[in-house]
């Protein structure tokens, strides 16, 4: 006996319904796994979305070097970024602004001159991305006459990257992990209705059915579990995306810019569908090898 398409599905759908318990527990464990992952994945665009959004809100500061001509270094940094708003401030008006953002703590810098702060050309780049920003700042320190020091937030920023970056690494780890451990609760899981089956395997070997033959079933039944599984917890993530957003957005205004292609782009959705075919698939390719060991034994 070869193997059918049309009857390995039939079979397959036709155990699925005689043992939903089987069915359940293996599409729930698919679940599951999907979702955990699918959800870390989320967390990691959305803070890869809103790191590129925090740095294009931050303004660069080249601050200058004692003597430095502020209206020289002024010209010099629009002529670097043409189009982009650019203000010489002195260290008197760099003073008075710091009085003023510290409201009624202003009096600790009482008795301090306006030479303890640098004169400085402030530079506002909307919608610059992490790497922009950084580019930009590389070149105005290079090329801005006096510049002493560059900031745009990088300390922290680029803290945060690093940290995405090791999440990313984490991401993947976790995915392989979580792939194999479902493989072997998803194969655990099909066992019982491999085992359940068995005298009706050892038949059909019996009368000359190939190994293919025996296994479609079971393979499609696995493969099933995994996309009914995997498009469960995909729903799942979408509607907690529309759930949650809204409400980070109110308490973080970055975020009012995330969109479902920021944190669950297409290209992963089909990715966590497929890849939950693929561990109820490997799972259901377990169970079976065993089982067919055991009969050519």
């Amino acid at each position: 006996m070869n193997f059918r398409p049309v009857h390995s599905t039939r079979r397959a759908l036709g155990a699925m319904a005689r043992g939903p318990y089987v069915a359940l527990v293996g599409t729930a464990t698919i679940f599951v796994a999907v979702f955990a992952t699918g959800l870390f994945a989320a967390a990691l665009g959305g803070a890869e979305r809103l790191l590129q959004a925090w740095a294009g809100e931050v303004q660069l500061s080249v601050y200058l070097a004692p003597g430095s001509d502020l209206e020289a270094a002024a010209r010099s940094a629009r002529a670097i970024a043409p189009g982009r708003p650019v203000e010489a401030v002195p260290a008197a008006t760099a003073l008075r602004r710091l009085q003023d953002d510290l409201g009624d703590q202003a009096r600790v810098l009482e008795g301090v001159g306006p030479g303890a702060l640098p004169d400085a050309v402030d530079v506002r780049a909307p919608g610059i991305s992490l790497d922009g920003a950084r580019d930009l700042a590389a070149r105005l320190r290079a090329g801005v006459p006096g510049a002493a020091e560059v900031d745009y937030g990088n300390t922290w920023l680029e803290t945060l990257e690093r940290l995405v970056r090791r999440a990313q690494l984490a991401a993947l780890v976790l995915f392989g992990a979580l792939a194999v451990a479902t493989s072997v609760l998803v194969s655990n899981t099909l066992r019982l209705a491999v085992f359940a089956r068995r005298d009706e395997i050892e038949i059909m070997k019996l009368v000359g059915a190939t190994d293919a033959f025996v296994s479609a079933p079971f393979l499609i039944e696995g493969f099933l579990q995994g996309v009914i599984g995997a498009g469960l917890a995909v729903g799942a993530l979408v509607s907690l995306h529309a759930l949650v957003v809204p409400r980070l957005a109110a308490s973080i205004a970055a975020a009012g810019g995330l969109r479902l292609a920021d944190t669950l782009p297409p290209p992963l959705l089909a990715g966590l569908v497929l890849g939950g075919g693929a561990v109820g698939l490997l799972g259901s390719a377990l169970s079976v090898a065993r089982t067919l060991r055991r009969v050519h034994e």
